[in-house]
């Protein structure tokens, strides 16, 4: 399992939401339209192409902090272990140690969905649509995340460091840095986000086969992966 499908299950398991792949630096907006490969949103286009508007309003907030099974996390200030980082410009540094490969450590301390109010209407508006194909799925929320971490392993036993002064790390740990921040490993990262902006999970439905109602696509179950059926790929020729 790749390094994206492991963590779409992260935020399926976490948020129930499908991975904004790569996560932060995308571009993913409300209407976008594509298919589900191997767990992970492709997008395809936005509905607008078919003419189909929608009203989109902010939901609550809500954040996201996980640790893989068997991570480890330590705070050093001037070269001395610490619970937590000070307020100050001394030399400072975020150990991140993973036991296993394809470990996730994320922090986004502040989410905001956005979401379609309309959605029923929408499904309606592109059951009409010419050229339409059932197969499509249709990102109608986004949860856009500010100054997240996210960094993962591609082997196991890896060590990551987050550098720079107590104060700025502090910063980071609250989603309010903004650059100064350096990541040395003893082996590459699978994945590395350092305090950026964007669009980290997403919430997508699909038009019901025969009824062509809408139907909001859960979070995957462990060892699921949704699938085209049969009739959605005829629906392509």
């Amino acid at each position: 399992m790749g390094t994206a499908r492991k963590f779409s299950k992260v935020l399926h398991s976490e948020l129930d939401v499908h991975a904004a792949w790569l996560p932060v630096t995308n571009t993913f907006a409300l209407g976008d339209y594509g298919v589900v490969s191997d767990g992970v949103f492709v997008r395809m286009g936005n509905i607008a192409e078919y003419g189909v508007s929608f009203t989109a309003a902010a939901g609550p907030q809500t954040k996201l902090r996980f640790r893989s099974e068997g991570t480890r996390v330590t705070r050093f200030v001037a070269g001395a272990e610490v619970p937590n980082l000070p307020q100050v410009d001394i030399e400072a540094s975020i150990r991140i140690e993973f036991s296993t490969k394809d470990s996730f450590y994320v922090d986004a301390p502040t989410l905001t969905a956005q979401s379609m109010q309309d959605v029923a209407k929408v499904g309606a508006a592109l059951r009409k649509a010419e050229g339409w194909r059932r197969k499509y799925r249709v990102v109608f929320s986004t949860y856009a995340g500010e100054g997240c971490t996210i960094i993962s392993s591609r082997e196991a036993n890896s060590a990551f460091e987050l550098s720079a002064t107590a104060d700025v790390l502090r910063l980071l740990e609250l989603g309010k840095a903004h650059g100064g921040i350096t990541l040395s490993g003893e082996r590459a990262a699978g994945l590395e986000v350092i305090g950026a902006s964007g669009v980290v999970g997403l919430r997508l439905f699909k038009l019901r086969l025969f009824t062509g109602s809408t139907d909001i696509l859960r979070g995957e179950a462990d060892g699921q992966v949704e699938f085209e059926t049969a009739d959605e790929l005829e629906d392509d020729v």
